[in-house]
């Protein structure tokens, strides 16, 4: 009975030892205070908003901040007036850059649905663009995964003030432009935006 114990003992901190780590401890925590922070997991690898700085063409590209964008009244002439939101979440790693845009059309507090095949503004006609989110994987050779009717996500904007902050969760699942036997899942995404 002696021997059991000691066994008992390392069978204990065998198991205590393999706790693996949460991914989502990585990312920022849900908040709506206007803190600019944000990130999400894909394919539960933990992407905060980190930005990132310029490259060697830094003469145009400054690089990017962590949180871009939000509330936009889009105006083209000649086109009424068009209320967006759109924000890009920028994260760096490995020297990747992996960029998360989520669009919506009409934004307001609520649950929108990313469940329509849509084109991709600004070069697409304003009536073929819908609800979506895409993402950039920073893989340089135009590769975009989609939010589409059949690989679809939800974005929850939880605080939505045009003048001042903006802030949600969001999830999907997304299609490559390029080979559409590819899909991410984005999952645990949040970010807190002060316009």
């Amino acid at each position: 009975m002696r021997t059991l114990y000691p066994l008992l003992l390392g069978v204990l901190l065998l198991f205590g030892a393999c706790k693996k780590e949460d991914p989502e401890a990585s990312l920022p925590r849900i908040s709506q205070e206007g803190l600019n922070t944000g990130g999400f997991l894909v394919d539960g690898v933990a992407y905060p908003a980190t930005g990132w700085s310029g490259s060697f063409l830094s003469t145009f590209n400054n690089g990017a901040a962590g949180l871009e964008g939000g509330y936009d009244d889009f105006v083209i002439p000649g086109f009424p007036l068009r209320p967006e939101y759109k924000l890009r979440i920028n994260s760096e790693q490995a020297k990747k850059h992996v960029t998360v845009t989520l669009y919506l059309r009409n934004p307001r507090v609520g649950e929108f649905a990313l469940n329509r095949n849509t084109k991709l503004p600004p070069a697409a006609v304003d009536s073929t663009i819908f609800d979506h989110a895409t993402i950039n994987l920073g893989t340089g050779n135009g590769e975009i995964y989609t939010t589409s009717a059949i690989h679809t996500g939800r974005i929850i904007l939880s605080r939505a003030n045009r003048s001042s902050l903006s802030a949600g969760t969001f999830e999907f699942t997304a299609v490559s432009n390029v080979d559409p036997n590819k899909t991410v899942r984005v999952t645990a995404g949040r970010f807190d935006r002060k316009q």
